[in-house]
């Protein structure tokens, strides 16, 4: 039998390769709707399909659990609001790539967030995925475009997330905090939009598509299958599987897309992968 640990290492796995997809899938909704539209519908279906499960959640948050919870919401709005918008103007491997520099920028950011000190593990990490950048972002790679620099924004909001989630489900139950997140990055979706853009949304079928996509997999079962089984496994192995992710991104966009990078873009790539997987051996 499947040892359980084992067991969870394939359902994170799976929850990796949803999101993995999930960039291609967002990348073709740009056709058909503008950033904010589109993950607003996103995340209200995505609330809409846990709202039956964990609706007793918003019950046991309180006030000091709402606090945290928008907080959350709001980095976890802009991460995905910034993604979501550089895939308008970058591909969907290179998003991926550099949206992967998150794991880098964790202990990095834990250091000034929770006082945690670097090791050499942590510096090789980092100046690994900076020399990837360098070279993803050179003319001959492509160039660092206004795609990538709101994507490499992303990642900035995305590691500030995973430390707030190492430190909110501490007082709070998860799936508690997932709502809350959903709830604020709606609102937030809903009042920002007129703002920032000229809304639109064009329900096609090849939008429907691409909203199950990112809503049925990649929100609603990459958090249900990470908040179950992550605990039953070592973090620093779920880690390393998350890392996985750009890797996913760029051959689902390669066989779906056509999506390719020249030599250059793909020594960057490599150096932001090896850069992330030694970043991990930080935390071990």
């Amino acid at each position: 039998m499947i040892k359980e640990h084992h067991q969870a290492d394939l359902w994170l796995l799976l929850a990796t390769f949803f999101w993995g997809v999930t960039f291609v899938a967002v990348k073709d909704a740009m056709r058909y709707a503008t950033p904010l539209a589109f993950l607003g519908a996103r995340f209200l279906l995505a609330g809409v399909l846990l709202l039956p499960f964990y609706y007793r959640g918003f019950a046991r948050l309180g006030w000091r659990g709402w606090r945290d919870g928008v907080l959350l919401g709001v980095f976890l709005f802009a991460g995905y609001a910034l993604q979501t918008a550089g895939l308008v103007h970058t591909t969907a491997t290179r998003s991926a790539f550099i949206t992967g520099m998150a794991v880098v920028l964790v202990p990095l950011f834990s250091i000034a967030m929770l006082g945690k000190r670097p090791d050499r593990w942590l510096v090789l990490g980092t100046l690994l995925a900076a020399g990837g950048l360098y070279f993803l972002s050179r003319p001959e790679g492509g160039g660092f475009n206004r795609g990538d620099a709101l994507t490499a924004l992303c990642a900035a909001c995305f590691a500030v997330v995973i430390i707030m989630v190492e430190v909110y489900t501490k007082r709070h139950e998860p799936m508690d905090m997932v709502l809350a997140q959903i709830a604020t990055t709606v609102v937030l979706c809903a009042v920002l939009a007129w703002f920032l853009e000229r809304p639109r949304i064009e329900f096609t079928p090849s939008l429907w598509l691409d909203l199950s996509a990112t809503t049925v997999l990649a929100t609603v079962g990459s958090l249900v299958i990470q908040f179950t089984y992550q605990r039953k496994t070592e973090a620093t192995r779920a880690a390393v599987i998350y890392t996985l992710e750009p890797l996913f991104a760029a051959l689902f966009a390669w066989l779906v897309a056509g999506d390719t990078m020249s030599g250059w873009g793909w020594m960057g790539a490599g150096l932001i992968f090896t850069g992330m997987l030694a970043s991990e051996l930080s935390k071990r």
